[in-house]
């Protein structure tokens, strides 16, 4: 079996979601002797305008097409959305079954907005803005303006104005990348999350979770970190220190009087580490807050955390609830201040116990998350493969 994987930038990169949930997936199918080849038009992120560029899409296409000729994969598995054009045509032209993992929701809701809850208006209180009307005229009336208050609110006029520019260019880009997608032989969401709003969206998918290779930490004696002692002191937030990520919320709890003593540290934005170290400082953390606005379509970091053994308090968003075992391997809360304070106590003055019951579901984990992963993406690709050759 031959399979490559199309991603957006290099899977050596690392610097994403996307390229961690690749790499962990490409291990665990070479464990099993399946050629797994990655392809990507760049060596690092950039600027999206490079993925969907009329002319870069030419560029894009006319590399992919030249790959597949010359190594004949028989499946071409999207790994990045801005990819889907080009890698849906060349699997068009050469007879080779595409599958897509969509792992956000740009498909669906370009800004993310619309799947925020308590930011609709009036008359949609309680409801996501994605529960009302969700056209053309109300992302540009109602969504923009409201992810420009969120995101930009300190950029000059001058500023916001493009980007409002870039903003609506983004809509049609989405539509555009929502029709290729109904066109790929199969669609794997990474979470039930994901699933439901597709669905509801006319998109229909399966699941199957990120993964995670456990012999890349846990096993690796190179890893000497995971087994030493460590002062448990930090309270670690890792991911865009943004609104929808609720890195605000973060800062809130940092000043709390009764959690001073702690060192609430940031990984993301301006201070970025490799992969490995961002493991190894979420292996040394006291516990892991991931108190997200969005819905989460998975919630990657939730995920290394409960594998390297660390406690996790996340909101109860998306995919995140997936993963967290409620009042075993972390907390699950609504996404409020005092409820994150409540849960932050709970677990530091119960923290050995929330380790000992992740050890305890150490096997589950595994199954759920590397071995489940890795039947199915097997299934899958054996199933097209079959179809194709009929």
């Amino acid at each position: 079996m031959k399979i490559l994987f199309v991603l957006e930038n290099t899977i050596k990169s690392l610097e994403g979601g996307t390229e961690v949930s690749s790499f962990h997936l490409a291990r665990l199918l070479r464990r099993r002797n399946i050629e797994v080849e990655e392809w990507a038009p760049y060596p690092k992120r950039m600027p999206i305008y490079l993925y969907t560029g009329f002319i870069f899409q030419i560029g894009i296409f006319l590399l992919l097409l030249w790959k597949c000729v010359k190594n004949r994969p028989q499946v071409l598995h999207v790994q990045g959305k801005y990819l889907l054009p080009p890698a849906i045509l060349v699997g068009k032209i050469l007879n080779i079954p595409t599958v897509a993992t969509i792992r956000d929701y740009i498909v669906i809701c370009p800004v993310g907005i619309c799947l925020f809850k308590g930011l609709a208006l009036p008359q949609q209180q309680g409801q996501a803005l994605f529960d009302g009307p969700h056209g053309f005229l109300f992302f540009v009336n109602t969504e923009i303006p409201l992810f420009l208050s969120k995101y930009h609110s300190s950029d000059n006029a001058l500023t916001k104005i493009l980007k409002y520019i870039f903003l609506i260019r983004g809509w049609f880009v989405s539509r555009w990348l929502k029709y290729l997608l109904k066109k790929a032989d199969a669609i794997v969401s990474v979470s039930k999350a994901v699933q439901k709003i597709l669905s509801q969206n006319g998109i229909l998918s399966q699941v199957i979770h990120n993964s995670f290779d456990t012999s890349f930490t846990l096993l690796n004696k190179a890893w000497p970190w995971l087994t030493k002692a460590r002062p448990l002191n930090t309270i670690l937030f890792v991911g865009k220190p943004s609104y929808g990520k609720g890195h605000d919320l973060f800062l809130e709890l940092s000043k709390m009087k009764e959690f001073r003593q702690y060192d609430f540290k940031t990984i993301g934005g301006d201070k970025k580490l490799g992969y490995k170290d961002t493991l190894k400082e979420i292996c040394q953390a006291l516990i892991v807050v991931v108190p997200s606005r969005w819905p989460e379509p998975f919630g990657r970091v939730t995920l290394e955390a409960l594998m390297v053994g660390t406690p996790v308090i996340a909101s109860k968003r998306g995919g995140l609830t997936e993963i967290v075992s409620n009042g075993k391997t972390g907390i699950l809360v609504e996404q409020i201040e005092e409820d994150m304070a409540a849960a932050l106590r709970l677990i530091i003055k119960q923290n050995n116990k929330y380790r000992d019951e992740i050890k305890t579901q150490k096997e589950k984990l595994k199954e759920k998350f590397e071995s489940v992963p890795l039947r199915s993406h097997i299934n899958l690709y054996s199933a097209l493969i079959a179809k194709i050759n009929l």
